[in-house]
């Protein structure tokens, strides 16, 4: 990092943006999920709309999945239910083809009114008949399987790595003194002293890759090293929020990686911008505004 980039960096690591502008960048057209909503999750290869029935915590929330356009054969015994809304003419929901869904998979939100809304309170107040006691041969069980197939892919969407602890500081982990210890960084990592002190300092974390460099130079077992591979619990439910999925797809394109990898560099990006700040809590949301703004 050049001597201009560290004082940009120190510069924006102290901003703080208006409260007007930072709920815009919050709520924009993805705002925190909540019950009522109908939103699009997706993946690739697979994408539903879902109805939010539970309240989300950590993360993670009730949902039954919606169609537009398909519904089971008329003589169908299969539990269903056709609609009208302020946004679709004809909407089906699928009470037996529902779960729990991390806000990770949602994309766009499509609908909260007060028609979703009184469909959510049935959906909560209703019992959703068995699937075990569903016909295998009823002509609507090939649909609705459908459905939990692709329910079930978005469940298992891969999450950004959590880490179940802070990473320490190299200085504490590295052998030597600090002259040494930055030769070994330097030397290394291919990296010039200002990132050198980051790293040993703990502002910055160690890749995966450049932990496994250093480990490999030890002579230590991989993983015994502090690296980015585990992001801080807090900023991980952030960075998933669908509110930075674009960001997260844009910054992907553009590196050539997947979305999980691009979460995981812009937590890494935030958690530098935040590692300057004496505050013990920070606003992981304002940051990672900051940092998307600065990729638009």
């Amino acid at each position: 990092m050049s001597p201009r980039d560290d004082r940009l960096h120190a510069a924006l690591s102290r901003y703080q943006a208006p409260k007007n502008l930072r709920e815009a960048l919050a709520a924009e057209n993805r705002p925190d999920v909540s019950v009522g909503q109908i939103w699009r999750a997706g993946i690739d290869g697979t994408s539903l709309l879902v109805l939010i029935v539970g309240d989300f915590i950590d993360g993670y929330g009730d949902v039954v999945v919606a169609t537009v356009g398909e519904a089971p054969p008329s003589d169908s015994r299969i539990e269903h239910q056709r609609v009208s809304t302020a946004v679709f003419r004809s909407l089906t929901l699928w009470p037996t083809a529902r779960g729990v869904l991390h806000h990770r998979v949602l994309d766009i939100m499509v609908e909260m009114s007060a028609a979703t809304t009184a469909l959510t309170n049935e959906m909560r107040a209703g019992s959703a008949s068995a699937v075990v006691d569903e016909d295998p041969f009823d002509p609507g069980s090939e649909l609705v399987a459908e459905l939990r197939d692709d329910l079930a892919r978005l469940q298992a969407a891969p999450a950004v790595p959590r880490r179940t602890a802070d990473p320490q500081a190299l200085s504490l982990v590295l052998p030597g003194g600090g002259k040494e210890q930055l030769e070994l960084l330097i030397k290394n990592l291919g990296i010039n002293q200002n990132e050198a002190m980051e790293l040993r300092r703990g502002r910055r974390t160690l890749s995966g890759e450049q932990a496994h460099v250093l480990e490999t130079a030890l002579g230590r077992r991989s993983g015994s090293l502090p690296s980015s591979e585990g992001v801080d619990p807090v900023l991980a439910l952030e960075v998933e929020h669908p509110r930075w999925r674009d960001a997260a797809r844009r910054r992907a394109a553009r590196t050539g990686q997947d979305e999980v990898s691009a979460r995981v560099s812009l937590a890494a990006d935030a958690y530098a911008l935040a590692a300057r700040e004496s505050t013990k809590d920070p606003d992981w949301a304002q940051r990672i505004a900051l940092l998307v703004a600065g990729e638009a």
